[in-house]
């Protein structure tokens, strides 16, 4: 009976444990709102990425980057037409 109890409270703080965790999604969307509260020159990796796989953090870095170029529409995406307006500006 003790055995039996004793294994009740571990998959209970298991289960506990995994809910408390966030999902990868979750971990993305931290580092993302971290990178854009960035002061402009930081390229320090914020803590809030820290568990992202190197090529996500790397995306993270370069949507932030054609975001604050302006390179993206209003729907966030890029923008090939804006990037080249531009470049052929001068600005």
């Amino acid at each position: 009976m003790r055995i039996r109890a004793a294994a009740v409270g571990v998959a209970l703080l298991a289960g506990l444990a995994a809910g408390c965790s966030q999902s990868y999604e979750e971990m993305a969307n931290d580092c993302l709102a971290a990178l854009k509260a960035r002061p402009d020159g930081d390229k320090v990796k914020p803590s809030e990425c820290e568990g992202l796989k190197r090529d996500d953090y790397t995306a993270l870095v370069a949507s932030v980057a054609i975001d604050d170029l302006g390179w993206t529409g209003e729907d966030g995406k890029f923008d090939e037409r804006k990037m080249l307006d531009d470049l052929t500006d001068g600005n």
